[in-house]
């Protein structure tokens, strides 16, 4: 009997929230279905067109049931709400172990002598102090969050196809972002990341984005984003564009900057639920010529910029990724055309990290096409090849810019 009235109200249970959450999708009916998402940053799922064509093959099915919690009324709060619960949950269990195996107690500072290049480097004074699971730190005390970092030998190398990045006949160059999940601020040289990746990833050339102190750093990474700032993505535009054309290019330089009256609560504290930022969010302003963008093949505005209209006007949520609303979000392709028909075309591959210099970049050539593989499979349908693809588009050489984990996967995870 008491089995039975378990089951009984198990059922009543289930029916109510599947009503509950019922209602809550059908209300979509009577408002405007929702564009974007400025906490999540991405382009919402609007509910599809019924065709017998989608049926068939899955497309419809799929679109409606991320329809469903994309425009579920309140999905933003109840989302959050579910990581809060969470959080609250991990600090419980946390507190209850009273091990924190993840401090190190800081040694003496070591000023070390980089015999390469001629800098001193800190050593073994930096404590990472765990704020959620075993993935982001705080750093000392430092307001910074960072993650944990990991030896390239842990990572394998394939998410581009290593077989298809080897039937380029272009030249083809790769730029190395050291996001500090490669980077062990007691010792900056203890991984060698980018000679490994070049053991695995042959390319025409090479580059990266480093720095010889968790001072250089701050220059260079948000405080609460794993993501380059507005110093660090121009560093590593320069960066590029001598990699590409050669230190005597003459490179795209900042005509001011300007500081919006927004704290910026980076990816690290949006997705833990975190409030302990206290940047604002600055950008660079560059004076280029008119070009146009092409976002999945459609003439249109790339990014959310216009809505950063002066030092207050602009979106004012808690958790707004400024990153990806000013620099735009991620989409499988986007193409600049600069209408300079005697300059090269070339191809840009990468995640969210080109948002930043993809125009600048862009604004040296013809045409640029920036790629995403993480969804251009879901987008076109198929398979992208590069060597098919730089043919058909008449493009020169191609790019790959991206930090450790959006160029391969970590398989090791014993720790």
């Amino acid at each position: 009997m008491k089995a039975f009235r378990f089951k009984t109200i198990v059922s009543i249970l289930y029916i109510f929230f599947s009503a509950l959450i019922l209602c809550l999708f059908s209300s979509v009916v009577f408002r405007t279905q929702q564009e974007i998402s400025v906490e999540e940053n991405r382009t919402l799922q609007k509910v599809p067109s019924f065709t017998i064509t989608g049926f068939l093959n899955g497309e419809y099915q799929s679109q409606m049931e991320n329809s469903i919690g994309d425009q579920l009324l309140w999905s933003s709060q109840i989302k959050y709400g579910v990581k809060q619960f969470y959080n609250h949950l991990t600090g419980a269990v946390s507190s209850l172990q009273k091990t924190h195996p993840a401090e190190v107690e800081p040694s003496e500072k070591n000023i070390v002598q980089n015999e390469d290049e001629n800098v001193q480097i800190d050593k073994g004074r930096y404590v990472y102090k765990e704020v959620v699971a075993d993935k982001i730190y705080k750093l000392d005390d430092s307001g910074y969050l960072v993650e944990k970092p990991h030896a390239p030998e842990e990572y394998c190398f394939e998410l581009y196809d290593p077989a298809m990045l080897a039937r380029v006949t272009y030249p083809k160059y790769l730029f190395f972002i050291m996001s500090s999940e490669s980077a062990d601020f007691n010792d900056l040289h203890k991984y060698k990341t980018l000679d490994y990746i070049k053991t695995k990833m042959p390319m025409t050339g090479y580059s990266e984005l480093t720095y010889n102190s968790f001072d250089e750093y701050k220059r260079y990474f948000y405080q609460t984003d794993h993501h380059w700032n507005y110093n660090g993505s121009y560093h590593g535009y320069v960066k590029i564009m001598q990699m590409l054309e050669g230190d005597d290019v003459e490179v795209v330089k900042p005509v001011s900057s300007h500081t919006y009256d927004a704290v910026f609560e980076g990816s690290y504290a949006r997705d833990n639920l975190l409030r302990c930022a206290n940047q604002k969010f600055h950008v660079y302003l560059f004076n280029l010529k008119p070009y146009k963008t092409y976002v999945n093949d459609v003439e249109k505005e790339y990014g959310f910029r216009s809505w950063y209209v002066s030092d207050d006007d602009f979106p004012h949520k808690v958790y707004s990724n400024h990153y990806g609303l000013y620099y735009g979000d991620d989409r499988a392709k986007v193409v600049y055309d600069f209408n300079q028909p005697e300059k090269e075309s070339i191809l840009i591959l990468g995640t969210s990290f080109t948002n930043a210099v993809n125009e600048l970049i862009a604004s040296h050539y013809n045409k640029t096409h920036v790629l995403d593989f993480r969804h251009y499979r879901e987008w076109y349908g198929y398979d992208f090849d590069v060597q098919n693809y730089m043919t058909e588009n008449k493009l020169s050489k191609v790019v790959i810019i991206g930090n450790i984990s959006s160029l391969g996967y970590r398989i090791k995870k014993e720790d």
